[in-house]
């Protein structure tokens, strides 16, 4: 408990628990559908699309899930939205067991669950800072990145395991998750309700007031350079290194089966694990701005070593470099937007977060697809990793987020 000290708050114990086994499933589902959609198609492209067709709920929705998350009680949103998204890995899995699936029939139930993630995003960032003090956030968040790499690691493996089992393999992933939903589902019907900050005459009251305060939430982070850097500077790194796309033709090169494919895909997760380990552990690093522009440019130069990687040990170390870079990163970039945004903006700046940080890697997956139908998927990986080098050198220069240190008060 001294060393991590977010873990003497018994709500953020339970949460913690609950969105461990969760996120499990989801790893699951998501190393199955990309192993699914190109076991269907044979192309790198179709699962590059599956990011897009994530993306664009997102696009959507999310900046309506800010302003719900600032408005109204983020327990009860989270309960909705979780259940929608079990609901929709029900249908994935029925449809698969039947033989029914098609790359189309995928595309639109994932579109559709993501609806409901445009809305849960917000609330749940906003949930979680809210369960312990402020002084104790940096620790929450290397604990939830553990917590989250560890599923990251055990989903992907899981994943190779169910589907080299059988026919329904598939079938089996995506019934896991729904059924992994559960826990968190309990984990937060548990919490205390969270009745949002402002008074009656702060919420919407017309669709008007509705854009106004989507407007509110952009200026804020206009004005404030520290959050625009910290959110830019994700989205331009995942956008042009995301690779995930890309391992399962990778996999193929490198003569792997799905069990060979899981492991690939987990091996970033590993790095991510054993860097939010030594982030929880220690105490808070200082300088965090200057970590998060070197963190970006380590996962460019590693991106580029996956592209020449003639071996799976090769492959999967790259790939650990690169989930331990991006764990630093992330943890001191979520730090830094939290502690630096009031509790009445909070839902808000987080759905503006969302969008950088969660269509950033999509829509990389997208630009990897494209750009692999015309290099190659070798060089798709290696001008992305080129081109994260470049943002981390541009960044280099914003002094706002370059110089931005947060010392701990524990």
């Amino acid at each position: 408990m001294a060393r991590l000290p977010a873990l003497r708050y018994p709500n953020y114990r339970r949460y913690l628990a609950g969105n461990f086994l969760s996120n499990t499933g989801t790893q699951v589902q998501s190393a199955a559908l990309a192993y699914h959609i190109y076991l269907l198609t044979g192309s790198s492209y179709a699962v590059g699309l599956l990011g897009l067709v994530r993306v664009v709920p997102l696009l959507t929705f999310t900046l309506f899930g800010g302003v719900l998350a600032d408005q109204a009680d983020r327990r009860r949103v989270m309960l909705v939205t979780q259940t929608v998204m079990a609901l929709c890995s029900l249908v994935l899995a029925y449809t698969e067991w039947g033989g029914h699936t098609t790359p189309k029939l995928i595309f639109a139930i994932v579109g559709f669950s993501f609806i409901a993630v445009a809305f849960d995003g917000p609330a749940r960032q906003s949930l979680v800072v809210s369960l312990v003090p402020a002084q104790h956030f940096p620790n929450a968040a290397s604990v939830n990145g553990i917590a989250w790499r560890l599923s990251d690691v055990i989903g992907p493996v899981a994943a190779g395991l169910l589907i080299a089992s059988g026919e329904n393999g598939l079938a089996l992933c995506y019934g896991l998750n729904a059924v992994s939903f559960s826990a968190v589902i309990y984990a937060v019907w548990r919490l205390p309700p969270t009745p949002p900050v402002g008074g009656e005459d702060d919420r919407p009251k017309s669709v008007r007031d509705v854009f106004r305060q989507i407007g509110d939430g952009w200026r804020f982070v206009n004005r404030t350079p520290l959050i625009r850097h910290a959110m830019w500077i994700d989205f331009w790194a995942t956008f042009f290194s995301a690779a995930d796309a890309l391992l399962p033709a990778l996999s193929k090169m490198l003569n792997l089966g799905p069990q060979g494919y899981g492991l690939l895909s987990a091996s970033a997760a590993v790095g991510a694990f054993l860097a939010a380990g030594v982030l929880a552990y220690r105490p808070t690093i200082q300088h965090q701005g200057r970590w998060v522009v070197a963190m970006v440019g380590v996962y460019g130069v590693a991106t580029v070593g996956l592209a020449f990687s003639p071996t799976l040990a090769i492959a999967a170390f790259c790939l650990a470099v690169t989930g331990a870079a991006d764990m630093i990163s992330t943890v001191m970039r979520q730090t830094i937007r939290q502690l630096a945004t009031p509790d009445s903006m909070r839902g808000r700046m987080t759905s503006i977060s969302s969008l950088f940080f969660i269509s950033g890697p999509r829509l990389g997956d997208y630009e990897a697809g494209t750009v692999a139908r015309f290099t190659g998927e070798r060089a798709s990986i290696a001008i992305g990793g080129l081109a994260c080098m470049g943002v981390s050198a541009l960044w280099s220069r914003a002094r706002a987020l370059r110089d931005y240190e947060h010392k701990s008060t524990d």
